[in-house]
């Protein structure tokens, strides 16, 4: 916690408050109530006795305000009179038992020696440390000694013009005195916090004050403040021995405003020093009025969570893309066969159409012989009729499957990779997407995407640097690696350390420029084989709609009427069936026809071929496809297992940071803050008390000797 905000936090705090009034009353009734002390002992109740405990009343009432209600039965106020350098001399401790329900007796427990009623004529009697009080439904007030050690002692060195010096050779001298208040907390306790245990200090909040005259000028407090009243100044101090070290934190883990204060310290320049006293009020239990519990994480908490969440989306998401590309990897054996298929049919067909093209050939050799048998002509001219009714129905029908088939399987031949076509739409298409990909317009909109995932917050950033500031960095563009300690450091001319630099451009730009390098690397094949293929698909269609007009030309064609014979091939070949009669005037006629029919036929064949050659390059992409899936699957698999590093190495480790030093740290300010709550007596509280006890230290004077 910055040193502005435990300030915040005490600001207008009764606590604060109350402990400054505790030291004020302990100040002004110093004077009587240390020689009251001195001379304790005396068994009578005397007026100066009753007096001090009606002092030691007013603070009790002021302490017990702290938590608004007063539920405390046993007040505790333990005096140290100490020597000028703060070497304890006597312990002193006032009890003020609160009877509030008037009752007849009150069960007390105490290890004091020497214990005498010091408001009232009320006895009791001990067995042990159980003490039993007459107390006829009043209070009880008493006192006694103890030679226990106090959990907070105190030293005080005196200098004059920087050399230290004894506090009875500074009296009446002149200079520059410097004070310096130093002091140990001697209560450690273990606390128990979600079944770990943690040994801290109990925090004792230590206030010193003193009264000086107009002889000091120039004074100078180090954790403390000076407060005139025009006549005299107040010198008041305030430390927390021992809540550093409970803390278990070096410096270097808090920022530099981040103060622990053990000590306090005054400097002035003095004419003729002389010193009253001073006096030091010690208290537990004040951080809980610093609501220091409510210290919270949650928005830091949630933030880490939502990250390994996404991270964890992420994995799985990547996982859901490789199984995926397994499945289409397992899918291509299907393709290709089917490929393989195809070109095998294609194959039977070309060598179907060959045959025929034989046929023909044979026909048209024959043809000559037509006039020399009439009824041979006839028969075959009927069946050479219905035949090329047949062949005309075909060439006015739509192309079968296997026909636009074979024509996409021609048109995918000028698509094989490799080819100029291929190459041509093919780098094109991959460039453009590169560029797109890796473009600010694209990185912008992977930027924003990592934004709306909480990737780039404050709070991440700072994670990622701490990491980075305990781990290194290496940046993976230039490869250069960065320890630890260089991560610490500040780039010169900011007030930013290197992690915090990294941290920021990782997250910021340079996630965004590889994720976006990323897909343009392993996404330009893909989307350049799928511009080809979109391509070729166009093509294919082109093809088929020019072989459908193709055989609506050839239909055309032998339906076409002959000027001269006045018949088409069709009418032609159904008059000769007719009558053999007009056998002779349409034997030339059916030669041209016939010679056309054999010309087309040597045409099919050659398209025939050229389909095969098509449907064997088909099967052959298909392969190459096959391949290429399998490339595209490894990639996968690289890109699953970078995600299942990035979660392991990078986000689990953060989560795991975050769930190790800043929640301790949270466990032992809770701890500190529960050790202060439990620290409420000093001789000890029978089994129904409610205590509550304050230390206060008052020193001799230092003065010329009369």
């Amino acid at each position: 916690m910055k040193m502005k905000e435990l300030q915040k936090k005490f600001q207008n705090k009764f606590a604060i408050r109350m402990l400054a009034g505790v030291l004020v009353i302990a100040m002004v009734g110093g004077s009587f109530a240390a020689g009251y002390v001195q001379g304790a002992g005396q068994q009578a109740i005397t007026a100066e006795a009753a007096e001090k405990s009606e002092l030691e009343e007013k603070i009790g009432e002021l302490v017990n305000k702290r938590s608004g209600v007063d539920d405390t039965t046993k007040d505790e106020t333990v005096y140290v009179i100490s020597d000028a350098k703060g070497q304890s001399g006597k312990v002193i401790v006032e009890e003020w038992l609160k009877n509030r329900d008037g009752a007849a007796t009150i069960e007390d427990v105490s290890d004091l020696n020497g214990i005498t009623n010091i408001k009232g004529d009320e006895t009791f009697t001990q067995d042990g440390e159980k003490l039993t009080w007459q107390a006829n439904g009043n209070d009880i007030y008493y006192e006694g000694t103890t030679d226990k050690q106090v959990p907070i002692s105190e030293t005080i060195t005196y200098y004059l013009d920087g050399k230290e010096i004894e506090p009875e050779q500074l009296a009446g001298k002149s200079g520059k005195v410097t004070i310096r208040f130093d002091y140990e907390n001697h209560e450690k306790t273990t606390i128990d916090k979600d079944g770990k245990s943690i040994e801290v200090y109990v925090p004792f909040t230590v206030m010193t004050g003193m009264i000086v005259s107009d002889d000091f000028t120039n004074i100078e407090v180090t954790n403390g403040k000076v407060i005139s009243d025009g006549k005299n100044n107040i010198v008041v101090g305030m430390a927390m021995p021992g809540l550093h070290e409970s803390l278990q934190k070096e410096d270097k883990d808090f920022d530099s405003d981040i103060e622990f204060p053990d000590y306090v310290e005054v400097s002035a320049d003095v004419e003729n020093f002389s010193l009253e006293m001073t006096a030091s009020v010690a208290m537990s239990g004040l951080l809980s009025d610093m609501n220091l519990s409510d210290v919270d994480l949650t928005d830091l908490e949630n933030s880490i969570n939502d990250l390994s969440d996404g991270s964890e989306q992420l994995e799985d998401g990547s996982k859901q893309i490789k199984d995926g590309l397994g499945t289409l990897k397992e899918s291509m054996g299907e393709f290709t066969s089917g490929a393989s298929d195809l070109s095998s049919g294609i194959k039977d067909y070309t060598d179907g159409t060959k045959k025929l093209n034989d046929g023909l050939s044979t026909l048209n050799a024959s043809v000559g012989t037509l006039s020399k048998g009439a009824e041979t002509l006839n028969t075959s001219a009927k069946t050479i009729a219905a035949g090329v009714k047949t062949l005309d129905q075909a060439l006015n029908a739509e192309m079968s499957d296997k026909e636009k088939a074979a024509a996409k399987k021609q048109v995918s031949a000028q698509f094989a990779e490799g080819g100029a076509t291929y190459q041509f739409i093919y780098k094109a298409a991959a460039a453009n997407f590169t560029n797109t990909m890796t473009g600010d317009a694209t990185v912008g909109q992977i930027q924003s995407g990592i934004s709306g995932m909480g990737l780039t917050s404050d709070g991440v950033i700072a994670a990622l640097a701490q990491y980075y500031a305990q781990n290194g960095f290496t940046d993976v563009t230039s490869g250069k690696k960065y320890s630890a300690e260089q991560c610490q450091a500040t780039v010169p001319g900011t007030s930013t350390t290197y992690a915090a630099y990294f941290a920021d451009s990782v997250l910021k730009g340079g996630l965004a420029k590889g994720i976006a390098g990323g897909i343009a690397t392993n996404g330009a094949d893909a989307v350049g084989s799928s511009v080809v293929a979109a391509c070729e698909s166009a093509a294919q269609t082109a093809a088929i709609q020019g072989a459908e007009n193709a055989k609506k030309t050839i239909a055309s064609q032998i339906e076409a009427v002959d000027k001269k014979s006045g018949y088409s091939l069709v009418s032609g070949t159904a008059a000769l069936s007719k009558g053999i009669s007009t056998l002779a005037a349409g034997v030339p006629d059916l030669v041209s026809g016939v010679d056309q029919l054999a010309s087309g036929a040597k045409t099919l064949v050659a398209n025939n071929e050229k389909l095969k050659n098509g449907a064997s390059d088909l099967s052959d992409g298909a392969n190459k496809i096959a391949d290429g899936v399998d490339k595209l699957d490894g990639g996968a698999d690289e890109l699953y297992n970078g995600v299942v590093k990035f979660n392991e190495e990078g986000i689990s480790k953060l989560v795991d940071a975050f769930n190790g030093d800043a929640k301790d740290l949270i466990d032992r300010i809770d701890a500190i803050v529960q050790a202060g709550e439990n620290y409420t007596t000093f001789t000890g509280l029978a089994k129904e008390q409610v205590g509550s006890v304050k230390f206060i230290i008052k020193t001799d004077a230092v003065k010329v000797s009369e």
